[in-house]
């Protein structure tokens, strides 16, 4: 009798699942795709992934891509954030910065004017009773010839120390084409030297300078030896001018200007 009662509790248990799955499998607004879609959700919760946690994974594809060109998950990010722009106090740091070095580069030029200017003057104080002065300086009013060599030489030589270097120039040139072996010519061709030198036409000037060693017994040789050094130092050859200021020692050692080429020479 047991046995009966059973039996028939487990089929009408068995009828009642085929039942419940019929009718589930019925049911107008879930389908499989839906199923397993819920299913895969709750699995989800249960390990504790989120949605958000799969949208932080890299793409498959991308990192093989990064992996091809040499680059790096890792190299990515701290390439984004390298690219970052700058904050206002990293600007504000980086203007105050080039402002300090410009400001640096400004007070460098203004020393390097001032170290000029302290040469330039030295070397005015050097030449302060330099060239000297002629026997006579007649003070002219431009050149005209007389026909008489000396006294056109004096008017030539006015006109120098008026500082009217062309007309000058012109007067010393038109003498020595008149008579150049007169014993005024090498006179003419040192006070050339010293036009072109007031002109500030130092190269032309050595030029002249280095034509007064051609004659032989010029009174002029000395002179020219001491602007040969002078020039020199006015175009920033020092070297050349030391070894100018040396050879007025050695070769003229009796001259008035080796003091002043010794004053020279203790300031290159």
């Amino acid at each position: 009798m047991k046995t009966l009662i059973l039996a028939g509790g487990i089929s009408i248990l068995l009828v009642g699942i085929v039942i419940i799955g019929g009718c589930s499998s019925n049911q107008p607004g879930i389908n499989a795709g839906e199923q397993l879609q819920q299913e895969g959700s709750e699995i989800d919760q249960l390990f504790g992934v989120s949605e958000q946690d799969e949208s932080q994974q890299q793409n498959p594809d991308e990192d093989e891509v990064l992996r091809l060109l040499g680059i790096t998950k890792q190299k990515s990010e701290e390439s984004t954030v390298q690219e970052a722009p700058k904050t206002d106090d990293q600007l504000r740091n980086e203007i105050n910065d080039l402002e300090k070095r410009l400001a640096e580069k400004n007070s460098e030029i203004t020393q390097l004017r001032s170290d000029i200017a302290k040469k330039d003057e030295r070397i005015n104080t050097l030449e302060s009773d330099y060239p000297k002065q002629p026997e006579t300086i007649i003070s002219g009013r431009g050149y005209t010839s007389s026909g008489n060599f000396r006294e056109d030489y004096q008017n030539a030589l006015s006109e120098y120390y008026n500082r009217n270097y062309k007309v000058a120039i012109q007067s010393f040139e038109e003498l020595l084409a008149r008579n150049a072996t007169s014993s005024l010519s090498d006179n003419c061709r040192y006070w050339i030297g010293e036009c072109y030198y007031g002109m500030g036409n130092f190269n032309q000037a050595i030029i002249e300078f280095h034509k007064i060693f051609q004659f032989s017994n010029s009174n002029k040789m000395d002179d020219a030896q001491l602007k040969l050094g002078i020039c020199h130092w006015r175009l920033g050859d020092h070297n050349r001018a030391r070894q100018e200021f040396e050879r007025l020692l050695s070769d003229y050692p009796d001259s008035e200007y080796v003091e002043k080429a010794r004053q020279f020479l203790s300031r290159l």
